[in-house]
């Protein structure tokens, strides 16, 4: 580009009036010429490093590619072998590292491995008698060694007749039918079965979701009792109809608890769809079974006017309940990590979730200090309400993130934001719902053997029995001796 003398600060040819003047540009010029011969140089050095620098790229490339093709060649085959194989099964993970600084592992004590030997009820001693070289005969001894075995008895089922006989006084002419006791002998009412046997049943069926053809083949089995199975349907709600009381007694037990586990699932009757809904505490299993799974029913269990607080998933069907809810946080640190394993290439989706999950460690951190509890409820609302504002401003601006996964979980957590620390304003509330997950869980496992029951009363039997039975569990009450005592009579669980 043509620059003017006049820019350059060079004296024009127009402003020469004398030969000095002209020297002095003359030499001033060659002195530019110099300064621009000596860049020139300096530029064409910069040029041929910058050339060898691309000749030494070129070449690092031309392994690189070489390197990657090598790769994916080694790629291709272990897919290859990996499907001649077979995946492996959805059960099986990876093997995880080691810490390098984890402890040696304690050694155990000499025979610790060694069985638990039980008091015998018999002793058999085996000895020869007679050498078996020599024909002499052999007495005393020493043990050499033990052996403990475990027989199993052969016994049928003993049948007793009761006989009742009728006297009369022969003073005021009276007549006196004599009577068994019914605790004495087990007796339920004119029942053919006696109350252990009926709580055996109930327990194989309801604990052991062993279905009814299957004990019907166990009692022929082992006690060569055959009971058709109507009668083994009929006592199953004989146990159910003596246990409705505590079964009703659970029900109001829950709506006086502070805080409740609830959850539902699925359960088929007749082959309509229907739904189990469970009110967990801990020490209360309770089910009940309805045709819908609107918002209706868990008022409908808890009462209108339960006050606590209930420990739920996401589900809208819980909204509608006028006390406090704490939503579970394992549903929504679940959904975290399925969108990381979704989008891992999404690096902000990821940290925003891993910034969620802190929050959360924060929380139980605090909540798990010696001195917390013992604060006053209006400090511990103060520490659940900065929690909340934190979070919700965190998950603002993912209201319009073009992840859908993370779009959606932002909504909710905007929208449930009330609900998600209530754990940190009660410390004693839990703040996942793990006991009512795990509460269904047999429910979940006896609707796939079973496909659910066929009739309302079938439904009412199996709800009250899983009731009665697995909160005899967590109470640590053997179920078989419970429900024998409550046909006789007793409370299946004393207040």
């Amino acid at each position: 580009m043509y620059v003017p003398l006049s820019n350059t600060g060079i004296m024009c040819p127009e402003d020469i009036s004398s030969r000095d003047e002209l020297v002095a540009l003359v030499s001033e010029l060659l002195l530019r010429l110099e300064e621009m011969t000596a860049e020139q140089a300096r530029l064409q050095d910069d040029l041929t490093q910058m050339s060898a620098e691309q000749i030494r790229l070129q070449s690092d490339n031309a392994h690189l590619q070489a390197d990657n093709s090598a790769l994916s060649e080694e790629v291709r085959r272990l897919q290859e072998e990996l499907k001649k194989k077979g995946d492996p099964p959805s059960w099986a993970h990876a093997n995880k590292e080691q810490p390098a600084n984890k402890p040696p592992r304690t050694k155990r004590a000499r025979g610790y491995g060694r069985r638990c030997a039980a008091e015998p009820d018999e002793c058999l001693t085996h000895a020869v008698e007679i050498c078996p070289d020599c024909g002499q005969p052999l007495t005393g001894g020493w043990e050499a060694y033990t052996h403990e075995s475990l027989v199993f008895p052969k016994e049928t089922v003993r049948v007793v007749q009761h006989v009742c006989l009728a006297r009369r006084c022969g003073v005021c002419g009276k007549v006196v039918v004599g009577r068994p006791d019914p605790v004495t002998y087990g007796l339920v009412g004119q029942r053919r079965v006696d109350a252990r046997g009926m709580s055996l049943i109930t327990y194989w069926h309801i604990i052991c979701r062993i279905p009814l053809r299957i004990i019907q083949q166990l009692l022929i089995a082992l006690y060569a009792c055959d009971i058709s199975l109507g009668g083994l349907r009929e006592i199953l709600q004989g146990v159910a109809t003596a246990g409705s009381a505590d079964y009703t007694s659970l029900r109001d037990t829950v709506r006086e608890e502070p805080w409740v586990h609830m959850d539902e699932t699925g359960w088929r009757e007749n082959g309509q769809n229907g739904y189990v809904w469970a009110a967990v505490t801990p020490l209360i299993r309770y089910f009940e079974r309805h045709g819908t799974r609107s918002g209706a029913v868990p008022k409908e269990i808890l009462g209108l006017e339960y006050c606590g607080i209930v420990i739920c998933d996401g589900y809208g069907g819980y909204d509608g309940l006028s006390c406090q809810l704490q939503r579970c946080w394992v549903h929504i640190l679940r959904k975290g990590h399925e969108l990381k394993m979704r989008h891992p290439e999404a690096t902000d989706a990821c940290a925003w979730v891993d910034i969620i999950h802190q929050l959360y460690l924060e929380a139980q951190e605090l909540i798990s200090q010696p001195e917390y509890a013992k604060l006053v409820e209006s400090i511990r609302a103060t520490y659940r309400q900065s929690f909340e504002q934190r979070l919700l401003a965190h998950v603002t601006p993912a209201l319009t993130s073009t992840i859908l996964e993370q779009a959606r979980l932002a909504k909710f957590i905007s929208r449930k934001i009330n609900e998600l620390f209530v754990f940190v304003q009660y410390p004693d509330v839990p703040s996942e719902n793990n006991p009512a997950e795990r509460a269904v869980r047999p429910i979940v496992i006896a609707r796939k053997v079973c496909g659910g029951s066929r009739s309302e009363d079938g439904s009412k039997t199996k709800m009250i029995l899983m009731s009665l039975l697995y909160t005899a569990l967590v109470r640590k009450i053997d179920p078989i001796v419970a429900v024998e005592q409550m046909l006789l009579g007793k409370p299946m669980f004393a207040k």
